[in-house]
C-alpha cells in the first residue's frame, strides 16, 4: 500500500497514554525537553492502527530537539517488533511550548526518518502547552487536557509532501 492511500490513524488507549506521558514528562523537566519514541501496530485497508508506543531512552534531549543514535533506534525497533509481532509504523516526538507558543507542524528536521533500515509510514507530533480554554476536537487533531496543560496530537504521512491525516483514539 502506498502512503497516499492511507486516510487516517487510530491510537489505542495504551499508545495514547504513552504519548501523553512522554509529552508531560518532557514538559515538566527543568528547561523542558522533547521526547521521542516508536510506534507499532497494523495497517488495515486505509487505516493505521497504532497499538503500542514506546518511549526511546538514551540520547540527547533539549527544549527543541530529541536526538538518538540510529543504531539505538534500530535495536529498539527490532526488539519491539519481535516481542509484540507488530509492524513498525513510524515514530512520535513532542514539541514544547516555547515563548508561549507551540507547533504541531513538521519542521525540516522532523521530515528525516529516525531509521533508514526501517522505513516509517507516519510521524506523530504531540505538542504541549498551557491553556485554560476548553478542548475543541477537529477533523485532523486529537486533543487531551491534563490540569492546565493541553496536548494536541497530529499525524503526518511520510512522503514527498508529508500531508497531515486525521488522528483519533480507539472507541
Amino acid at each position: 500500500m502506498i502512503a497516499r492511500e492511507i486516510s487516517n490513524v487510530v491510537l489505542s488507549k495504551r499508545a495514547l497514554e504513552t504519548i501523553v506521558k512522554a509529552a508531560k514528562e518532557g514538559y515538566l523537566t527543568p528547561y523542558k525537553q522533547e521526547r521521542l519514541g516508536i510506534l507499532l501496530g497494523r495497517l488495515k485497508k486505509d487505516t493505521i492502527f497504532v497499538s503500542n508506543a514506546f518511549l526511546q531512552r538514551g540520547g540527547k534531549y533539549t527544549r527543541t530537539s530529541a536526538m538518538v543514535l540510529e543504531s539505538q533506534i534500530d535495536r529498539h525497533i527490532k526488539q519491539m517488533v519481535s516481542r509484540y509481532h507488530l509492524r513498525f509504523l513510524g515514530s512520535f516526538h513532542t514539541h514544547n511550548e516555547v515563548a508561549k507558543t507551540t507547533s504541531s507542524a513538521l519542521s525540516k528536521d522532523d521530515r528525516n526518518p529516525i531509521s533508514d533500515k526501517y522505513p516509517p509510514l507516519i510521524e506523530i507530533i504531540a505538542s504541549i502547552r498551557v491553556s485554560n480554554s476548553p478542548l475543541r476536537q477537529s477533523k485532523y487533531y486529537c486533543q487531551v487536557k491534563f490540569g492546565r496543560h493541553r496536548i494536541r496530537i497530529a499525524a503526518y504521512l511520510f512522503g514527498d509532501s508529508f500531508p497531515i491525516i486525521p488522528v483519533s483514539t480507539a472507541k
